[in-house]
């Protein structure tokens, strides 16, 4: 008999029935594979780093700036457990030609540098995920993002000269760099056989001048190693650990984090809906149950029967929800794969585990919604559910006094009435928009020049590499000769018709003090700017050679204050002093920075490089009359690798605002589907459960297009209260979300987040509202098979 019930439900039901089977089966899906994602993203990188064969300390040295014996004293410290020394020359963009013609690169950000295959201090990954043993002659691997900044395709012929010493190699592939792999390190390697790297050591000007070493170092007293060797930390231009390597993927993070985002909002919205569908459902059976329990059917065969239902179809949607997991957890995670290896292999058993949880919370739901199956009476299944009393008033709104149209009030009066029932409504759909409201302000930011101020730049309008001089410029007498070139490009721009300021930083990796207290830090000085360019949070700008400004981090570090004197110790062996007057902050060097005054005499001989020349327009052109100046400039200066507005400048550095957009319309359409079945399901629900009051506004006259507005009206009405109150909170949620990660960065103030207003004003709510009213129209249409008759129907 209980087969046969289940069998003529499920075909009387069978639209309710496909609908739940459908959230269901999303429910795994997302609970599966976001899980699984969420485990694999919060260990991705502690794993890559442990697959790397990451050190504990990494740190870098030029020949040029230093002549100390670093492999005796890495031999001579007792704490070091192994260390490991690769040998590199420094180069251009201006080095590397392709059939003759200069590699575009749309990254100036980097310090590029040869390397040979012997003694490779980590382990690098292949696009195949096999790792890097070798190469052979001829043949050069470039690291991944320098790769897609060239535009480089596996069998380009690609030549490197630098300094008379020139050699032709195939490009044989990419490879995933644990220690420089992002674009927050500007250094990028290119990898190449021992002996053809042996050329380019064995010319003394080329060694001594464009020549260093990596050094990887593996201690497990981290403390007691910087102290023995800190007779050579003094020469390293740039030093990290482990740790502040992991900072530098933080816009690889964020990219994870915003992936855990959306499986978690996913997860929470389909089972607020499986919770309200199940309890909705459950009520609206009180006939059958009250029939049962005419017939003397006990209160526990009746919950028996429904669970044996929802065990039934949980099971079929928990089953392909856990099928359909693997491939969307897998496309979710590529999105954040492109720098570092993600290994997701080992997750299978947690998809399998959440699927079952699905299956388990749905019968939780159902345990708990037929609680009521002991209220209810035989009387019921007469009473259509109803006792017939009610001791307040329904809603607050009262047709007499209103001035709203038939069709707006009684939509508006059903939302009143039932409060509860639209707030799932507007809560799913808040949480949608929200996700893409703070997705756009994301993308919007990472995309804008107004960000160049936090990596320690001034505002511009351009922004290009310094071409063939790049390398020239870092000598002792480099600042002059930075100047000058400044000034012969403002002349040549001038004459040319676009009157410019052209300026340029310089970063000088060194150790800086105070009292007790030292640490390594960045040490930035522009060329070309004054020093009320720049944006301060604490103090004055510096006016004198021997004033310096820091960041918050850095003197929190060093326990300085404003009129503080710090010591710097540059890696050519001098010293110099200066009195800290302002703060601020800045992503470089993990927010460890500090600006010196514009006319400070620095020997830019221990220079690290300059990021890029800003062009700086003096006329104030409009967006389209730069990109017009920007052609020209290109025309102007073929030796440019690159010439690009500062928005793209920030892009290619942050290199993450491209893979936020695809998640961001990834979610667009994720939310598309969600409100048409979210909209369907509950208005087939809320049909079911008005059939008789439908049936009597037919009969005293209401037609069915008036029908249709309600039903669609009052849907469009609760998606317009989520699509404001998210539109109301999306800048606050994006700074909650953000802000964090941006202060692991340095920025302990935030940073100024930018808006797309067409995407959020106008693009999400009409595609979101479009889909709603579409999918509750086409949903409504079913109420024209109830017929007046249908008042007294009790089936």
């Amino acid at each position: 008999m209980y087969l046969q019930i289940l069998k003529k439900d499920l075909k009387r039901k069978r639209a309710m029935n496909v609908i739940l089977l459908v959230f269901i089966i999303l429910a795994s899906m997302f609970m599966s594979s976001g899980v699984s994602n969420i485990i694999t993203v919060t260990t991705a990188l502690d794993s890559y780093f442990e697959m790397a064969d990451v050190p504990d300390y990494w740190a870098m040295s030029e020949n040029k700036s230093s002549d100390k014996d670093i492999c005796g004293t890495l031999e001579d410290a007792s704490a070091i457990d192994e260390f490991r020394i690769e040998e590199f020359v420094s180069m251009s963009q201006s080095n590397i030609t392709r059939v003759g013609e200069p590699l575009n690169a749309s990254n100036l950000n980097q310090k590029l540098v040869l390397q040979s295959d012997r003694n490779m201090g980590i382990n690098y990954f292949l696009d195949d995920g096999s790792i890097l043993k070798s190469v052979p002659k001829g043949k050069i691997y470039v690291s991944h993002f320098t790769v897609k900044n060239m535009g480089l395709k596996v069998g380009d012929k690609i030549t490197v000269e630098i300094e008379g010493v020139s050699h032709e190699f195939t490009f044989a592939g990419s490879f995933k760099d644990a220690v420089c792999g992002t674009e927050l390190i500007g250094i990028k390697r290119f990898i190449m056989n021992g002996e053809e790297f042996d050329e380019y050591m064995s010319d003394e000007t080329m060694k001594n001048m464009y020549g260093g070493k990596c050094l990887y170092i593996h201690t497990a007293n981290l403390d007691k190693t910087l102290s023995q060797i800190a007779d050579i930390s003094d020469s390293f231009t740039f030093a990290s650990g482990a740790d502040t390597l992991g900072q530098a993927y933080i816009f690889n993070m964020i990219i994870m984090g915003l992936i855990l985002a959306v499986s978690l909002i996913l997860i929470i919205i389909s089972f607020a809906v499986l919770r309200f569908t199940i309890a909705f459902t459950l009520s609206e059976e009180f006939r059958e149950i009250g029939v049962m329990k005419a017939i003397g059917i006990r209160n526990i065969k009746i919950r028996g029967l429904y669970l044996t239902k929802y065990f039934a179809i949980s099971a079929v949607g928990a089953a392909l929800g856990l099928i359909l997991s693997y491939p969307f957890g897998k496309m979710l995670i590529n999105y954040s794969s492109e720098s570092i290896i993600i290994d997701s292999s080992n997750n299978g058993f947690v998809n399998i585990a959440c699927a079952v949880l699905t299956a388990a919370v749905i019968l939780l739901f159902c345990l708990s919604c037929t609680g009521r199956v002991s209220k209810m009476s035989p009387i019921d299944a007469v009473r259509n559910g109803q006792t017939g009393e009610r001791f307040c008033k329904k809603g607050v709104m009262s047709l007499g006094r209103s001035r709203l149209g038939t069709t707006v009030f009684l939509a508006a009066n059903d939302i009143v009435s039932s409060p509860k029932r639209y707030a799932v409504i507007t809560f799913t759909f808040f949480l949608c928009m929200s996700l893409l409201i703070m997705l756009s302000n994301a993308t919007a930011s990472l995309k804008s020049g107004k960000l160049l101020k936090y990596f320690g730049q001034a505002d511009c309008h351009a922004v290009t590499d310094i071409g063939d001089e790049a390398m020239k410029f870092m000598a002792e007498d480099g600042h002059e000769k930075v100047e000058k070139y400044l000034a012969d490009m403002e002349q040549t721009l001038a004459e040319n018709g676009m009157p410019a300021e052209c300026m340029t930083e310089y970063f000088i990796y060194t150790t800086i003090s105070y009292g007790e207290y030292e640490s390594k830090t960045a040490i930035l000085q522009g060329t070309g700017t004054t020093m009320d360019m720049y944006e301060y949070l604490e103090g004055t700008p510096p006016q004198n050679s021997d004033e310096i400004a820091v960041t918050t981090l850095l003197a929190k570090q060093l326990k300085a204050e404003i009129g503080d004197t710090v010591t710097v110790s540059y890696p050519t062996g001098e010293t110099a002093e200066f009195i800290i007057t302002a703060l601020y902050q800045a992503m470089v060097n993990q927010g460890i920075s500090a600006r010196v005054h514009t006319d400070c005499d620095i020997n830019y001989i221990a220079a690290s490089g300059s990021p890029s020349t800003q062009i700086k327009f003096t006329d104030d052109p409009d967006d389209e009359e730069v990109l017009r100046r920007i052609e020209k400039i290109k025309e102007l200066y073929p030796k440019f690798s690159s010439v690009k507005t500062a928005g793209e400048d920030v892009k290619d550095t942050t290199g993450v605002g491209d893979a936020i957009d695809a998640v961001k319309k990834m979610s667009a359409v994720l939310t598309v589907i969600l409100a048409a079945l979210i909209t369907v399901l509950v208005e087939r629900s809320f049909i079911a459960k008005e059939q008789a009051e439908i049936a009597l506004m037919k009969a005293i006259g209401i037609r069915n297009a008036k029908i249709y507005g309600q039903h669609t009206l009052r849907f469009f009405i609760a998606v317009t209260a989520a699509v404001l109150l998210a539109e109301l909170l999306g800048m606050p949620i994006t700074k909650l979300c953000f802000d964090p990660i941006f202060r692991t960065m340095g920025l302990e103030m935030g940073v100024e987040y930018m808006q797309n207003p067409v995407e959020i004003y106008a693009v999400f709510p009409v595609i979101v509202l479009t889909a709603t009213a579409v999918s509750a129209f086409l949903t409504s249409l079913y109420t024209r098979k109830i017929k007046s008759s249908d008042t007294a129907s009790i089936e």
